[in-house]
């Protein structure tokens, strides 16, 4: 049986916020904390991508494995 304590910790670490379902122009469609990560759904012309963000170093990093200092470059590359 599982620690109803251990349960509950464990689920407090997640948090997921939806900020495109109120700002439609948005390029954040979601994002998940996770923690020392975030995750970060973005739109792009073809979908929508995923990438990082840690909180850590202060970097995003693109679906393709490089990491910049601010949002825009992350997701130019993602989509890209």
């Amino acid at each position: 049986m599982l620690n109803m304590a251990a349960v509950v910790i464990g689920l407090a670490a997640t948090f997921s916020d939806y900020p495109a379902f109120l700002r439609r122009d948005g390029m954040v469609e979601a994002y998940t904390d996770r923690g020392p990560i975030v995750e970060i759904i973005v739109r792009c012309p073809a979908g929508t991508g995923i990438l990082s963000f840690s909180k850590i170093d202060r970097r995003f990093c693109s679906s393709k494995h490089n990491c910049y200092g601010s949002l825009r470059p992350a997701v130019l590359n993602t989509c890209g």
